[in-house]
C-alpha cells in the first residue's frame, strides 16, 4: 500500500493535532475490531487509519471545545 503524505491527510483534517487524535482513535477501533473501510491488508493500522482517512472512506467530525 502506498504511504499517504501529511498533505493529503491535512486537506481533510486542517488541524494536525486533530488528525493525530483522528489517526489515534480509529486504531483504537480497529485494535477492538472493528472492520476496516479500505480493502488494503496491510497489518500497520496506523498505514489503515491514515489511508480511510486520506481516501475519505472515514469522515472525520472535529467538535471545538469551549473552555
Amino acid at each position: 500500500m502506498k504511504f499517504r503524505s501529511r498533505t493529503e491527510i491535512t486537506k481533510k483534517i486542517p488541524n494536525k493535532y486533530d488528525a493525530v487524535i483522528a489517526i489515534s482513535n480509529r486504531v483504537k477501533m480497529l485494535v477492538e475490531g472493528k472492520k476496516r473501510l479500505i480493502d488494503e491488508y496491510d497489518e500497520n493500522l496506523v498505514k489503515i487509519a491514515m489511508e480511510e482517512i486520506a481516501s475519505g472512506a472515514l469522515i472525520v467530525d472535529i467538535q471545538d471545545k469551549e473552555k
